[in-house]
C-alpha cells in the first residue's frame, strides 16, 4: 500500500514532520516523493535528496519536467540538493554504528545551511533503509532518533521510505514496530499530516498491513514447503521403487509389507505373489531366516549376512542381506531390508576356494615331485658311482685288453649321468632356482668342452662336424652352464641328423658387444608350427618307433633357461621338413657382473700331499669298495663301512681325520652320523665330506648347516675327491 501525498503543505518556517512510508514498487514511491519535494520548491523552499544514485536521477528527471513548463528548470536545480546515501553513511558511521557528533557535522550542517533563509525544507532520506537491508536495524532506529533530534533544533520535514521486503516474516514484526514508533506517523490513505486519532488509525493500518503481508508470506512459504514435500515424497518413492538394489520391508510377524521392483525382478515374482507372504517362504535355509529375524527382533543390525533365496522358476540365488528394525514404544513395528544378489560373488568365492585347494594340491604335488626327483637321482647315481670308480681302477691298472669295452661303458655312463642331471634341472627351472657361477671366460674353451661332450654321438653316427670360433672372444658367464647349453644343441643336432650328415658350430662377435653362436645341421628340419614351442619343457617332435632320436624333451628348455639367465636369446630356424635346422644363441659379452672364483689346481690321481686317515661310509657296497681302493692307491689309510652303526663304533679306535659319508644311510642318516662322530671325538676335529645321490639345492644347504665342508653328488670325479682331501681348507 502506498498513498498519495497532498500538495497544500505550508511553506512557512516552523512546519516539521518526520514520517515513514513502506512501499513495494519504486515507480509509485518516486511519484509521491516527487510531489513531496515539488510542494516545497513551488512554495519558494528547498529540497534535499539523500538516496541511491538511481533514485536521485529519477527524481531529478521528474522535477525538471515539472519546472520546464514555466522556464524555471535552472531555479529548480539550484534549490534541489542531492547526496549519495551510501557515501553520506560512510561519513558518520563508526564500527557499524552512527556517531552523533559526525552526524551533526555531516548532515546537521547541510540541514542548517539549507534552512538559513527561513523557507521550508523538505528532505527525502534512504540511509535508514540501507542500514536495514544490511540487517542493522538497531543502527537504523538510532539514526531515526538522531534525525528527530535535528528536526527539533532546525524545523524541516523528513520523508523516510522502507521497502516492504525488509519485513517479510513474523520474526521481523518487532523491528517493523520500532521503525513505526521512531516516526511522527506512518503515511495514511490520503494525506501526510493528520490528527492524533488519525495517526493511531494509520499506524494500526500499517501494522495490520505488515501482518497481512507476513501471513501472506507464511502461506506462500507453507504452500511451497508442501509442494516441495510432495515432490520429495514422489522422488523418494521413485528412488525406492526403481532402485537398482533389492529393498523390502517386513512386518513384526514376518509378513512382507512392501518390496521394490528390483527385489521382485531378482526373484521373478509379481507383487501379488511376493508382498503379503511370509518371508520364510522364500528362504531355502530356514535356520538362516530364523536367525535373521531373532537378531533383528533383539535390535541388532546385520551386514553382509549370506542367505539363499528361492526364485519363482525354482532356481536358487545366493544373496547378502543388510537389515535393521524400527521400534516404537519398545515394540518392533517392521524391519528394513536391503538384498543384494551375490550369486556371482559366491561362484567367485567357490572358484577361489577351489583354486586355493588346487594350489595346495599342486604345491604338494610339486614338493612330492621334487622329493621323487631327488630320490630318483640318488637311486640312479648310486649304481653309476661304483661303475665310474671301477672304470677308474681299470684305467689306473692299464688294462688295455678291455680298453674298447671300457670306453663304451664310459660313454654310456656319461650319457646316463647327463640324463640324471637334466631330470634334476627340471626342478631348478620350474622353481627359478638355477644359479650361475660367473667369471671372465674364453669363449673357445667352453665351446671345446661342449664339443667334447657331444663327440661320442658324432662318432657313433659318423657325422661330418665343422667348428669355427673367432679369435680372442671373451665374455662374462658360467662356463659349465654355457657348455651344457651348447652341448645340448649339438646333441640335439646329432640326434635329428642322419648318419653321415653335416653339423656346423660357429661363434662370432656381432655389433661389438654381442656373441652369436650358431649350431646348424642338414637333418630332418622343423615345420614352421613347431618353431614357437620347441623350447617348451618336455616338448618333443614325433618319434619313430625305435626312438633313435631319444631324449626327454628337457634339453632345449634347459638351453633357453641358461641363455636367458645370461641375458640372451635363443631362436630356432628351419626351411621346413627335410631341409635342416639352425639354432642361434645371442649372448651379451659384458652384460653380467663377474663373480670370479679362484680355481685350485687339482692334484693328479696318485699324488699324496699328506697321508690321511679316512673313514668311508656308504651302504652301497660296490661304491664304498671301489672308492676305498682308489683312495688307498692314492696313499691314504682308509677304513670302509657299509653300516653307520659299525662306523660309529670304530670312531674312537680309528680316530679319522676325514669322514666321507653317504647321506641316505639306513638306521642313522648321514647328518645324524656326523653329529655322533663329532660327539665321540670330542676335542679331536674331523673333517666331514658328503658324497651322496641327493643333489638338490636344499640338500646342499642342509649339508652345510650340518657341518659338512663339501657336498659331492654321485658319480663324482676321483680327482675332485682327492683334491678336496689334499686341501688344507676346512
Amino acid at each position: 500500500m502506498l498513498t498519495t501525498v497532498k500538495k497544500d503543505i505550508s511553506p512557512n518556517l516552523g512546519t516539521t514532520e518526520h514520517f515513514v512510508r513502506f512501499y513495494d514498487e519504486d515507480l509509485v514511491l518516486l511519484t509521491e516523493v516527487g510531489d513531496f519535494l515539488d510542494s516545497s520548491l513551488r512554495a519558494g523552499g528547498s529540497g534535499i535528496i539523500i538516496a541511491t544514485p538511481d533514485h536521485i536521477n529519477a527524481l531529478r528527471r521528474r522535477l525538471s519536467g515539472f519546472w520546464g513548463e514555466s522556464g524555471g528548470a535552472e531555479l529548480c536545480s539550484a534549490k534541489l540538493l542531492a547526496f549519495d546515501a551510501d557515501e553520506m553513511l560512510s561519513g558518520f558511521m563508526i564500527d557499524e554504528w552512527p556517531d552523533e557528533s559526525r552526524f551533526d557535522a555531516v548532515v546537521g550542517n547541510i540541514i542548517r545551511a539549507t534552512c538559513a533563509n527561513g523557507r521550508k525544507v523538505n528532505a527525502f532520506g534512504e540511509m535508514v533503509a540501507l542500514l536495514c537491508a544490511k540487517g542493522q536495524f538497531d543502527a537504523a532506529i538510532r539514526l531515526e532518533q538522531m534525525w528527530s533530534a535535528l528536526a527539533v533544533q532546525t524545523p524541516f520535514s523528513l520523508f523516510c521510505a522502507y521497502p516492504w521486503k525488509l519485513f517479510p516474516t513474523a520474526e521481523s514484526s518487532a523491528a517493523f514496530q520500532r521503525v513505526c514508533e521512531a516516526h511522527d506517523h506512518v503515511c495514511g490513505e490520503d494525506k501526510l499530516s493528520v490528527s492524533t486519532t488519525a495517526q493511531d488509525i494509520t499506524s494500526k493500518i500499517a501494522e495490520l498491513e505488515q501482518k497481512a503481508r507476513v501471513m501472506h508470506a507464511e502461506v506462500a512459504r507453507r504452500t511451497k514447503a508442501e509442494e516441495s514435500l510432495t515432490q520429495r515424497e514422489k522422488e523418494l518413492a521413485d528412488f525406492l521403487d526403481n532402485s537398482a538394489e533389492g529393498l523390502h520391508r517386513v512386518g513384526m510377524d514376518g509378513t512382507i509389507l512392501w518390496a521394490n521392483k528390483a527385489e521382485m525382478n531378482m526373484l521373478g515374482y509379481r507383487p501379488e505373489e511376493y508382498i503379503g507372504q511370509h518371508i520364510a517362504r522364500f528362504h531355502v535355509d530356514q535356520t538362516v531366516i530364523e536367525d535373521i529375524l531373532t537378531k533383528l527382533g533383539s535390535g541388532e543390525t546385520i551386514y553382509d549376512y549370506p542367505a539363499r533365496l528361492r526364485c519363482k522358476d525354482g532356481s536358487v540365488k545366493h544373496v547378502v542381506i543388510h537389515s535393521n528394525a524400527y521400534f516404537e514404544d519398545g515394540q518392533l513395528r517392521y524391519t528394513r531390508c536391503f538384498t543384494r544378489d551375490a550369486t556371482e560373488r559366491h561362484q567367485r568365492d567357490e572358484a577361489y576356494a577351489e583354486r586355493e585347494k588346487t594350489l595346495v594340491e599342486l604345491t604338494e604335488a610339486n614338493q612330492a615331485k621334487d622329493e621323487f626327483l631327488a630320490m630318483l637321482g640318488h637311486e640312479l647315481r648310486n649304481p653309476l658311482a661304483p661303475i665310474t670308480m671301477a672304470l677308474e681302477l681299470m684305467r689306473m691298472r692299464n688294462e688295455n685288453a678291455s680298453k674298447y669295452e671300457r670306453e663304451v661303458i664310459e660313454r654310456q655312463v656319461g650319457h646316463m649321468n647327463r640324463l640324471v642331471e637334466d631330470l634334476l634341472d627340471i626342478s631348478r627351472i620350474t622353481r627359478g632356482r638355477m644359479e650361475l657361477q660367473l667369471s671372465e671366460i674364453d669363449v673357445s674353451q667352453f665351446l671345446i668342452k661342449a664339443v667334447e661332450m657331444a663327440s661320442p654321438l658324432f662318432e657313433q653316427r659318423n657325422h661330418q662336424f665343422k667348428f669355427s670360433c673367432e679369435e680372442n672372444l671373451h665374455m662374462t658367464g658360467d662356463p659349465d652352464r654355457l657348455a651344457q647349453a651348447v652341448s645340448n644343441l649339438l646333441t640335439n643336432a646329432a640326434r635329428y641328423t642322419g648318419k653321415g650328415g653335416h653339423i656346423v658350430l660357429s661363434a662370432t662377435c656381432v655389433k661389438s658387444d654381442w656373441l652369436c653362436i650358431s649350431v646348424k645341421d642338414d637333418g630332418v628340419g622343423l615345420p614352421e608350427s613347431m618353431l614357437g614351442s620347441i623350447f617348451e619343457l618336455f616338448f618333443q617332435a614325433k618319434q619313430t618307433i625305435d626312438r633313435t632320436q631319444g631324449g626327454l624333451g628337457i634339453g632345449l628348455a634347459l638351453v633357453k633357461n641358461i641363455v636367458e639367465l645370461h641375458g640372451g636369446t635363443v631362436e630356432a630356424k628351419s626351411n621346413g621338413i627335410g631341409r635342416g635346422s639352425e639354432f642361434v644363441l645371442i649372448l651379451p659379452i659384458n652384460g653380467l657382473s663377474s663373480k670370479r672364483t679362484e680355481l685350485k689346481e687339482a692334484a693328479s690321481l696318485g699324488t699324496v700331499i699328506q697321508k690321511r686317515r679316512i673313514m668311508l661310509v656308504d651302504d652301497n657296497v660296490d661304491a664304498v669298495n671301489t672308492l676305498g681302493r682308489l683312495l688307498e692307491l692314492s696313499g691314504h689309510d682308509v677304513e670302509l663301512f657299509d653300516n653307520p652303526i659299525d662306523a660309529l663304533s670304530a670312531v674312537r679306535r680309528f680316530n679319522p681325520e676325514i669322514a666321507i659319508l653317504d647321506i641316505g644311510l639306513p638306521g642313522l642318516n648321514g647328518y645324524e652320523l656326523a653329529d655322533e662322530i663329532r660327539a665321540a671325538m670330542g676335542d679331536h676335529s674331523c673333517r666331514l665330506i658328503a658324497l651322496t645321490g641327493y643333489g638338490q639345492e636344499a640338500d646342499r644347504t642342509k649339508s652345510q648347516a650340518a657341518g659338512f665342508e663339501k657336498h659331492f653328488v654321485k658319480p663324482v670325479s676321483v680327482d675332485q675327491v682327492i683334491s678336496c682331501i689334499n686341501s688344507n681348507d676346512k
